[in-house]
């Protein structure tokens, strides 16, 4: 009878430890979930539209050209070291190649580091050694901004990483800025023909770039002049889109924000770049203007229903007035990564 009672007391005291045990995690679930939930709540999004200047400053020196046969060297490759020295400008390249000597290269080859060893060429013509190669430091142009984060200034553009050469590679960045611009005109895109916006890149920094990946460019806005905070916007996810109108936001040559009516014609949930959302330009006036998408208007945010849910990112180069968006979510994932 006392083994008895014992064991039952025993039995009684595991039962109850397990069931202490099961209400503590339940607590502190249940109160882990209402922090994230605050948490996101208390994030603010404010809408972009804005066109801006974009300058990067490229970490290493790609290689846009090959004017020799006698090197395993390839168009994309990127020039990290020479002789163990770090390199980040074209100069740095040709003061190397001037030695004529034989030169150790550190080359990164998609995310892949190799060694190669290739010998200047004398050129006749200039009397001076030459490596035979076509190389790029940096790379600038016109975006425009899809959100700012309020509470952090963080911003998210073009929807798109800033790539170079036919192999499409991400330019990997030391540094990079963005600057006031104004479009001073817009090339009309029409088909097998790309526009373009043109603008002016001054050296009026708004911000600094920190990040050039597959979903854009992302990094802080130091003048917050550049977007009115009073449009805070909400986030809309990827599985509310439907196939009706929305509308983007774009600053062209009045350098004016306005809003201009799109539809979008197929949702692709399941996608793994930023070919999310299928869209038609239908705005008479913008169409007028542009020809439909064209360079520049990467980033230029998409609105339904009072969300913004993604930015342009593509266009069709034998319809113009056709393109693709990026979902805001897998943005706005990079953009809190920074």
């Amino acid at each position: 009878m006392f083994r008895y009672l014992k064991n039952k007391k025993v039995i009684i005291a595991i039962i109850t430890c397990i069931f202490v045990f099961t209400f503590i995690m339940i607590f502190l679930f249940s109160t882990s979930k209402k922090a994230v939930t605050c948490s996101q709540d208390s994030t603010e999004y404010i809408l972009g539209g804005e066109a801006v200047g974009i300058k990067l400053l490229a970490t290493g020196v790609l290689i846009m050209g090959i004017d020799r046969d006698d090197t395993e060297l390839e168009i994309g490759d990127i020039i990290l070291e020479v002789n163990g020295c770090k390199i980040e400008t074209n100069a740095e390249i040709e003061e190397y190649a001037s030695l004529g000597e034989t030169l150790d290269l550190t080359i990164s080859r998609n995310d892949k580091t190799m060694f190669f060893k290739i010998d200047p060429i004398f050129s006749e013509n200039t009397g001076e050694y030459k490596l035979g190669l076509w190389v790029k430091d940096s790379s600038a142009g016109v975006g425009t901004i899809t959100c700012y984060e309020k509470n952090t200034s963080k911003f998210a553009a073009l929807g798109h990483a800033i790539t170079e050469t036919s192999n499409q590679n991400i330019l990997p960045i030391t540094t990079g800025g963005i600057t006031k611009t104004e479009i001073y005109m817009i090339k009309k895109g029409i088909s097998k023909i790309p526009g373009e916006l043109k603008g002016t890149l001054t050296n009026d920094t708004l911000g600094q770039i920190y990040s050039n990946t597959q979903n854009g460019i992302f990094g802080y806005v130091e003048n917050k002049e550049l977007y009115n905070e009073n449009e805070v916007i909400q986030i809309g996810s990827k599985e509310d889109i439907e196939t009706k109108e929305a509308y983007i936001y774009l600053t062209l040559d009045d350098n004016v924000k306005k809003k201009y009516e799109i539809q979008i014609e197929k949702v692709y949930l399941n996608s793994t770049d930023n070919k999310n959302i299928a869209i038609k330009i239908t705005d008479e006036e913008l169409v007028e203007k542009t020809g439909g998408i064209v360079q520049g208007m990467s980033g230029a945010p998409i609105v339904q229903d009072g969300k913004l849910i993604g930015c342009i990112t593509h266009v069709l180069l034998d319809d113009p007035l056709r393109g693709y968006g990026a979902f805001i979510e897998n943005m706005i994932s990079d953009m809190d990564s920074i």
